[in-house]
């Protein structure tokens, strides 16, 4: 069924000084039946009907992608309250203390970061927008 080819050994140098031997009948055969699979997959690939639902999935993938971060906003947007409001009240006893710099600018980061963490779905749907229109 299948044929054993023989198997010789030879050094590097003599393995570089030989020529190469001719192509033989079967290795001619193998080579065509490749060039013809590679063929119609390529054709296939070509005219597949398919195709014009592909952007429709992977529309469908990005959305799944971008919901899939929906409950990690969720968690950071339900722990920036807590958070943001010990940092003003932080910034509040700093200005109590006679430090009114540090204090405001305790306040002021505060607030910035809770707005921004607020505005997070807003900010993710308008970056996946500018990629989409890309």
């Amino acid at each position: 069924m299948f044929k054993k080819e023989k198997i010789t050994s030879m050094s590097f140098k003599e393995f570089m000084n030989s020529k190469r031997q001719p192509v033989t009948e079967n290795k001619k055969q193998r080579q065509l039946a490749t060039a013809l699979i590679v063929g119609s997959v390529f054709l296939t690939a070509l005219f597949d009907p398919t195709a014009a639902s592909a952007n429709a999935v992977d529309g469908m993938v990005a959305e799944k992608v971008v919901r899939a971060f929906d409950p990690v906003i969720q968690l950071v947007q339900a722990l920036s309250y807590p958070v943001g409001l010990t940092m003003m009240l932080g910034g509040g006893l700093f200005m109590m203390i006679g430090n009114s710099e540090r204090g405001l600018a305790m306040i002021q980061k505060a607030g910035m970061g809770y707005v921004l963490i607020q505005m997070l779905p807003l900010l993710m749907d308008l970056l996946v927008d500018i990629a989409g229109s890309m």
